[in-house]
């Protein structure tokens, strides 16, 4: 009877390791990287550019940016009672969304007497940023990153079942995870 106890304590203790483990695993950052590109051409006239064709200047600028979404994990609220067997994950942290834009001048041509002021430069290189935030903001790079979350927690309900653990999930994603809990 004691070597039964004893062995059962044993098991209990293996799958606790294995589910912190897990646990553990998940604690990385999860990461989605997107690369984006595009150009971007503004014409400037000082001037009336009906009259003065003359004076136009253009500019094209080619806008690379790197886009990450992470869910800090190391905030993920989660409790194991290893003693009922139960994994209770309280809450995830929210994605956070960065983007790293590069801006470069494709091509410029001055206008006659009408060269482009270090102001001007900077502020349409500027304006090249936001655009290609805003065109990263409206991607798909968010929900890419919600379904790498749900993946990920896939493996985690897989370990805890695999264990005939129980899992309670007060996420926003344990609708889409439920068919695996139960």
């Amino acid at each position: 009877m004691f070597i039964i106890r004893q062995s059962g304590k044993e098991n209990i203790k293996s799958e606790t390791r294995i589910i912190n483990h897990e646990i553990q695993r998940l604690n990385k950052m999860i990461v989605i990287e997107q690369n984006y590109s595009s150009f971007k051409s503004k014409k400037y006239n000082n001037f009336n550019p009906k009259y003065f064709d003359f004076l136009n200047k253009n500019i094209v600028l080619y806008i690379t940016a790197m886009a990450q979404v992470t869910y800090d994990m190391k905030k993920m609220k989660i409790n194991v009672d290893s003693a009922n067997k139960i994994v209770h994950i309280i809450s995830i942290p929210e994605p956070e969304l960065h983007v790293y834009p590069d801006v470069e001048i494709y091509s410029m041509e001055s206008g006659f007497l009408n060269d482009f002021s270090k102001s001007e430069l900077n502020e349409v290189m500027e304006e090249g940023k936001k655009d290609i935030t805003k065109e990263v903001q409206k991607s798909n790079i968010q929900s890419l990153a919600k379904k790498q979350l749900i993946s990920n927690l896939k493996e985690l309900y897989n370990m805890v079942k695999l264990n005939n653990w129980k899992i309670i999930d007060d996420t926003p994603y344990a609708y889409q995870l439920q068919t695996i809990k139960d």
